[in-house]
């Protein structure tokens, strides 16, 4: 079977998630057969993934068929990779298990075999897989809010790549220790990271020289941080409000630049859908901090609409909550706030995916979103959830239990305004 699913298949040069599918079954005959190394190396590898270009994943969102193949070389999952397999080969499934269940949104299961992976490479000094497994497991901590552990393990990751000598792994892990400083709170840290990163990426490709895909978002994320914070506040504070707008103008130029190379060149589709939501973000801080008439929310809501589509094609059940949470504060304020098609769903549908994936800093934010955009409106509309109070109470409890400082100013703000 695994011999006949191999060679008589066809599947062309970018085949859909169907004309794989012989595949997947190969690799599970494969390995009853005894034929791990081969089923690893010839059919998961090279005509799944097309090498090292990820493409059941990036291009189509497999994450949950890519993850039944890998379960297929463990014994059991997700612990023990089977000896039949070389070691680089064993290094290699467990980052591909690990990657795909956080994906699917179960990062708890991810730990383990993310933990196993990088102990593994360290041991081999293979620094550039290090470097790699230290990164991802730095998002995964970050997501799950171990936010100390988290910037930790990311700076343990530049350490690595920086021995690896990879200007490309170096850059990447950059950001991610950029990010993971940025939602401790230590937002000076975290930019002057960002700049090293973008100047790294500027010399190593010349055409293109802004961070982006997931780096940019993450660098634009933090570019919008007050702005999002003066959008948020009842009085519009923080940065005065043509600087603000100034910002917005920036990302959004960014992001536009960098969608354009991601739809010349075919990138994932988690890239572009991360570019729909920053110009989303920008476009909406920029509606709010105007005092915009609801005519001028069709930009951002076009452009979040895209995103969440996006995400969810995209497969990225660890992403999918920023786009829910951006959409919900547009619906608030277009006056769709229960219902379907609401915030209130929106909201529902990130906490659904939070609370099965142990996802603590969305968590925290989901509660801050509640009372901020349900806890001051009409006396006679019923609060959907417990009460504002409680949400407070339990965003301030996650936000000092995960380190979250980066919304520390939100959540006095909130308070202020809701609890007086």
């Amino acid at each position: 079977l695994y011999e006949h699913l191999c060679e008589d298949t066809k599947e062309g040069d970018e085949p859909t998630l169907e004309a794989l599918q012989p595949f997947y079954q190969a690799v599970a005959h494969g390995c009853q057969a005894g034929l791990q190394q081969a089923a690893c190396d010839k059919v998961y590898r090279d005509r799944i993934n097309r090498g090292n270009k990820a493409y059941s994943a990036k291009k189509l969102g497999a994450f949950g068929s890519d993850l039944g193949a890998v379960a297929c070389f463990f014994e059991p999952p997700w612990s023990r990779v089977s000896p039949a397999l070389t070691v680089p080969a064993q290094s290699w499934l467990l980052n591909e298990a690990a990657t795909r269940l956080c994906a699917l949104g179960r990062l708890t299961e991810s730990l383990e075999p993310m933990r196993a992976v990088l102990e593994l490479d360290v041991k081999q000094e293979a620094w550039e897989e290090a470097a790699t497994s230290a990164n991802n497991l730095s998002e995964m901590e970050l997501t799950l809010g171990e936010v100390a552990g988290a910037v930790r393990d990311a700076e343990q990751s530049v350490t690595y790549a920086d021995r690896s000598s990879k200007t490309f792994v170096s850059m990447n892990n950059r950001t991610g220790h950029a990010d993971a400083l940025h939602q401790a709170g230590r937002r000076v840290e975290a930019a002057a990271r960002f700049r090293e990163a973008e100047q790294m990426q500027a010399k190593r490709q010349p055409k293109y020289p802004l961070l982006h895909s997931l780096p940019g978002f993450r660098y634009c994320d933090l570019l919008l941080t007050e702005v999002e914070h003066a959008a948020c506040g009842k009085d519009k504070g923080g940065r005065r409000k043509d600087e603000s707008l100034a910002v917005c103008h920036t990302v959004s130029k960014r992001a536009t630049q960098t969608l354009k190379w991601v739809s010349d060149y075919g990138m994932d589709i988690l890239s572009a859908a991360l570019d729909h939501l920053t110009l989303g973000r920008a476009a909406l801080y920029e509606a709010v901090l105007s005092a915009a008439l609801p005519s001028c929310f069709i930009l951002p809501a076009s452009s979040l609409d895209s995103a969440v589509s996006g995400l969810r094609r995209a497969g990225s059940q660890d992403e999918l909550p920023r786009g829910l949470l951006t959409r919900a504060w547009l619906r608030a304020l277009n006056g769709a706030c229960t219902g379907p098609e609401s915030a209130q769903s929106d909201l529902d549908e990130a906490w659904e995916i939070a609370e099965r994936g142990a996802m603590k800093l969305f968590l925290a934010d989901i509660h801050l979103y509640r009372a901020r955009l349900f806890g001051s409106r009409n006396e006679d509309m019923k609060y959907p959830w417990e009460s504002p109070a409680a949400d407070l109470a339990a965003a301030e409890k996650l936000i000092n239990d995960c380190g979250y400082h980066r919304r520390d100013a939100e959540l006095a703000d909130a308070k202020r305004a809701i609890l007086g």
